[in-house]
């Protein structure tokens, strides 16, 4: 709670500065955004929604298609601004300011939400998934809907949606195929705990850096290779370091949309319910773009003269039994649970 309340009071600055030059205010009223609802059902909201990314990424899609839907379905009352390229701040700095008026709303994966519940963590836990149809199935199911609710009361958040992003493969600057050839590899990785000990438990040896410092770190043999969807590997060129992708898909990371719960709850029913069916309609949307995009960007890669390599992920998901009970025990409940919906195995 401390940390939280430190690092909120840093978010209310950014707040302030933002609020000042973008004339700020989340609803016509100019009320407090946590007051309790009012019962004007002609209320009109103005969001402001932080993204990391721009148009083409798969968040930001998500974001758009939701802005366009909840236009649509509250009949204009609500407007949402979309502020791409982390213009509001980090990520973590928007999610502890969000109460402060940083932002009204964010799109971005369930892990980002790791430093307010370990619960979060599921987002990055190896080998639950087999594919899309797997993950879509879950992420639309009743454990889908409870892992949101959870992770989001825990967390002091409200979450909806569910975007497939595609599997995160490796892509590295020598040929790889098997288990034993991870042994010391240096690879980029995020730097949170489940894909830390994911890298290790193959033995290699993970790097947390930046995504914008990767490049360099490639072309000077810093690391040998990084991790992340296909598409979004692309969208950094590491094709021009990284002839070899291999599509070890290790992780099913899930977008969602992301507010306050205490102003969510504030919201009048209608407009509730609004955000959750647009959330539902933009990640339905963009989750199929999502899924030709992959197909299209491995083509590419051959075309561009990358070599794409399969693995056997039977071999790799078997090496990583155990890894949720040793590793993130309170998470071994809802690994099995999703293991267990695979019904095309």
């Amino acid at each position: 709670m401390k940390k939280r309340f430190f690092a909120s009071l840093m978010a209310a600055a950014v707040a302030v500065s933002c609020l000042a030059g973008c004339g700020g205010g989340s609803s016509s009223s100019g009320e407090d955004k946590n007051a309790p609802a009012t019962s004007d059902e002609g209320a009109t909201y103005s969001w402001k929604m932080a993204l990391n990314s721009t148009g083409g990424d798969n968040a930001y899609d998500t974001a758009a298609v939701f802005a366009d839907k909840i236009k649509e379905l509250t009949d204009g009352r609500v407007n949402v601004q979309l502020y791409g390229g982390a213009s509001l701040g980090t990520t973590s700095e928007v999610l502890e300011g969000m109460s402060y008026g940083v932002a009204d709303i964010l799109c971005e994966s369930v892990g980002t939400l790791s430093t307010f519940s370990n619960l979060a963590n599921i987002d990055a836990m190896p080998y639950m998934y087999s594919g899309y149809d797997h993950f879509m199935k879950v992420w639309n199911s009743d454990l889908g809907r409870e892992m949101k609710t959870t992770i989001g009361d825990a967390a002091g958040f409200s979450l909806f949606g569910g975007t497939y992003r595609g599997p995160r493969i490796v892509t590295a600057t020598k040929e790889m195929s098997k288990i034993e050839d991870f042994k010391g590899f240096k690879l980029r990785a995020p730097n949170l705990e489940v894909y830390l000990k994911t890298w290790q438990w193959l033995d290699a040896t993970p790097t947390p850096l930046p995504m914008g410092e990767t490049y360099t770190a490639l072309q000077q043999g810093t690391v040998e290779g990084q991790e992340n969807p296909m598409v979004d590997s692309m969208n950094y060129a590491v094709q021009e370091v990284c002839k070899y992708w291999i599509k070890t898909n290790h992780v099913y990371s899930c977008n969602v949309i992301i507010m306050d719960k205490t102003y969510f709850e504030s919201l009048p029913e209608d407009i509730q319910a609004a955000v959750e069916e647009a959330a539902n309609y933009a990640s339905k949307e963009i989750s199929e773009k999502q899924l030709a995009a992959s197909e299209d960007a491995e083509k590419s890669l051959k075309d561009m003269g990358c070599t794409v390599i399969e693995v056997d992920t039977n071999e790799f998901s078997a090496y990583f039994d155990g890894f949720a009970e040793k590793n993130f025990p309170y998470l071994e409940d809802w690994v099995s649970k999703i293991k267990g919906m695979d019904t095309g195995k």
